[in-house]
């Protein structure tokens, strides 16, 4: 089964014929060993995420293609600890 909306409220089978990865990992996640995996990823790789949309309120990238947005992205993630280094030097 994979999870449709948030915290797995709905759910679809998986054809494991037509997607054997998708369902090798819903059976992943299933276990506990998953669970507690996935439990530990919202604290670990959600703040930044969470930090560039509301303190720099980066939504969207400004150009295309792989390679400049990857650029974009390096930008924002050195204007975000730019910005932590100067707050943690005020303090």
């Amino acid at each position: 089964m994979v999870a449709l909306g948030r915290e797995g409220k709905r759910c679809a089978e998986i054809d494991a014929s037509k997607t054997p990865h998708t369902a090798a990992m819903a059976a992943k996640l299933q276990s506990n060993e998953g669970k507690a995996a996935y439990r530990r990823r919202k604290w670990i790789a959600e703040p930044p995420n969470g930090w560039i949309k509301s303190v720099l309120g980066f939504r969207q990238f400004s150009l295309r293609g792989l390679h400049r947005v990857q650029a974009e992205f390096k930008l924002v993630c050195l204007a975000l600890n730019l910005r932590r280094m100067g707050s943690l030097k005020a303090a």
